[in-house]
């Protein structure tokens, strides 16, 4: 394929440090970097920065814009100008253009309570979709999602992906076969897990019960239940955000990560990340069984199709380590970067 100029604008308040935002990490750099290593010029940018530069667009064919929203007449008027010229791109990986389904954003209970800011912004995520006719997203039911809204759309599923460089920082961690200091983790991330969190609190009371040594790490933000009280000298709360550099090594003190998730449209359409980012580093996952994590079959991963599955939490056992590379292999099947950078060239060059 020749080569071609692809430009990546990314949606994020970290200017100066862009790759440390998880979803401009995974929605730009990663596709951007991959489709570098197939041949092409790829470029990845803060609106921010797009918007104070705005000549850069004249360098580049094709131009994706990640969680694209008018809040700036300078975008507007790009729009406008250069909708038939260049091959625009919005790109999604969560639920925040559909202003049908405000209220199930997580938002609304937890970071903003306010609904007039939050309505503020779906709406003009929304609005932006008028300025496009391609459309990339993390999942499937985002696809589905997108294109009930806009019937006409050219929606295309490009999977969050793992590089090799992640894969092989994996796989020298697992092979150090350090002992784990504990026996749960949870990564909430972001302050909108709260609720996530305490629907499974009845069953982590049962697990600190039955296991004496039973133990729990919490990174970032995030409420812990008054139920869990009782046992919080077995719980260590990390608030503080650390560098994604960080996090493999931390993630891989652990032996089972949980990823719950409340049952609403937004939890949906989410990612399955929770389980790919993880099983690399040898740790097993009990997750919300949302389609983004039930298209895994792995050792590593149990998934919970209702809620009392999660009593799956008293019945894990380890894995050989002589399932690792298999196991490892089918995951990256699907999330490997440079054929999911195959799957973007395909779709969109």
């Amino acid at each position: 394929m020749i080569s071609e100029r692809i430009l990546f604008v990314g949606h994020t308040r970290r200017e100066e440090r862009p790759y440390m935002d998880p979803s401009t990490r995974y929605r730009c750099f990663n596709i951007a970097y991959s489709l570098r290593e197939l041949g092409h010029i790829t470029e990845v940018v803060t609106l921010s920065y797009f918007l104070d530069n705005i000549e850069v667009a004249n360098n580049f064919k094709h131009i994706v814009f990640h969680r694209p929203t008018l809040a700036d007449d300078r975008l507007i008027q790009f729009f406008e100008k250069y909708r038939s010229v260049k091959n625009l791109i919005a790109d999604y990986d969560d639920l925040i253009f559909d202003v049908g389904n405000i209220l199930n954003l997580p938002n609304i209970m937890a970071r903003d309570p306010y609904l007039v800011n939050v309505s503020d912004y779906i709406s003009r995520n929304a609005a932006a979709n008028q300025y496009f006719e391609k459309f990339s997203v993390s999942t499937v039911p985002l696809a589905e999602k997108l294109k009930s809204i806009i019937p006409l759309a050219q929606v295309h599923v490009i999977s969050n992906s793992l590089t090799k460089e992640y894969v092989s920082l994996s796989r020298r961690i697992f092979s150090l076969n350090r002992k784990r200091e504990y026996k749960l983790g949870y990564f909430p991330g972001t302050a909108i897990h709260d609720n996530d969190f305490e629907g499974i609190a009845p069953y982590l009371e049962v697990f600190f019960k039955n296991n004496k040594n039973g133990n729990l790490f919490v990174l970032g933000p995030l409420k812990i239940p008054d139920s869990l009280y009782r046992y919080s000298h077995r719980i260590e709360h990390v608030k503080d955000v650390i560098p994604f550099s960080h996090l493999p090594y931390v993630k891989a003190n652990v032996e089972t990560i949980l990823a719950p998730l409340s049952h609403n449209e937004f939890a949906v359409c989410k990612s399955g990340l929770k389980f790919f980012e993880a099983m690399p580093l040898g740790c097993q996952v009990i997750a919300t069984a949302i389609p983004d994590i039930d298209r895994f079959d792995s050792k590593y991963l149990h998934k919970c199709h209702k809620p009392e599955d999660w009593n799956s939490l008293l019945e894990l056992k380890s894995i050989s380590k002589e399932s690792y590379e298999y196991e490892l292999d089918k995951t990256l099947s699907k999330v490997d970067a440079i054929s999911v950078a195959k799957i973007w060239e395909e779709r969109f060059l």
